[in-house]
């Protein structure tokens, strides 16, 4: 599979997904104390990659566990769910994938990186040039346009401009949202104000992107569209993909999707690539 990144002004692809990886799928597993599939034996050269990873909060007779003991890999291009109640541990390990927070024990590596050797600074860094956001509410600055909101993450990061504003213009084109560079978010649908996520995410060329309930604020529609736009991008621009969602249709635009329980990976299921679909459709 080709993971380079593609121009952002070309179309977005219309046919099927590219096939998926040789190695055999891991046979789903039930609840247990440890998954019985091996991630390095599923992605040997993943761009990220977390070891036996711990967190708990508290401190003496009120330490709760959020994670226990946690491996997993994202690939360049591969689509992840993680799936589970709430309390599961799905968003604590969101947030130390994306180097957020720290793991009480355990490791999380990008691409050879262990994100737990960088200071603050060299972590928000990283967070600015290789990973991307979406979130369930956009989170867009009310008082800025689409291109504005788009742009912003990228002059902080020392990108001019010039030229954040012209890669920002071709995601929104490519994204549907032609004409629409100087509205702001009040004056954008929901499914519109998502896709400008999605542009922001996705502009500065991320590794991985993490998306939390992308369509959770949407109807089951919008949700769809904004779901395989999101898919799809990361895709083929070469960006990991690892959402939370606690929705099972959703999931199942992923390739893969990983069930929590109690702060363990209780099961991982791995479709084939042509198989996952857009959220609410059927097979």
């Amino acid at each position: 599979m080709n993971t380079a990144p593609l121009d952002p002004r070309s179309p977005l692809p219309t046919g099927p997904a590219a096939p998926a990886p040789t190695s055999p799928a891991p046979t789903p597993t039930g609840p247990g104390p440890a998954p019985a599939y091996a991630p390095s034996a599923m992605h040997p050269s993943p761009v990220l990659s977390a070891r036996s990873l711990l967190m708990t909060y508290g401190t003496g007779g009120t330490t709760t566990r959020a994670l226990d003991g946690v491996d997993l890999d994202v690939a360049r291009a591969d689509s992840l769910a993680v799936m589970g109640p709430s309390g599961c541990g799905k968003t604590t390990l969101l947030h130390l994938l994306a180097g957020i927070i720290t793991p009480t024990s355990g490791t999380v590596h990008h691409e050879g990186t262990d994100l737990a050797s960088l200071g603050d600074r060299r972590r928000t860094r990283l967070r600015r040039s290789d990973f991307g956001f979406v979130f369930q509410d956009g989170q867009l600055l009310p008082e800025l346009t689409a291109l504005e909101n788009v742009i912003l993450p990228r002059m902080l990061g020392g990108t001019s401009r010039r030229a954040a504003s012209a890669e920002a213009a071709s995601w929104l084109d490519r994204l549907g949202l032609s004409g629409m560079h100087d509205r702001r978010p009040t004056q954008l649908s929901g499914g519109q104000a998502q896709r400008v996520a999605i542009a922001r995410a996705l502009a500065g060329r991320p590794s991985v992107v993490f998306a939390d309930e992308p369509t959770g604020a949407l109807d089951q529609g919008t949700g769809q569209a904004v779901l395989q736009i999101l898919v799809e991008s990361c895709r083929e621009s070469g960006a990991g993909l690892v959402m939370v969602t606690h929705d099972a249709s959703v999931a199942g635009a992923c390739r893969r999707t990983v069930t929590m329980q109690d702060g363990r990976i209780a099961r991982e299921f791995v479709r084939p690539a042509d198989a996952a679909v857009p959220a609410g459709a059927t097979r």
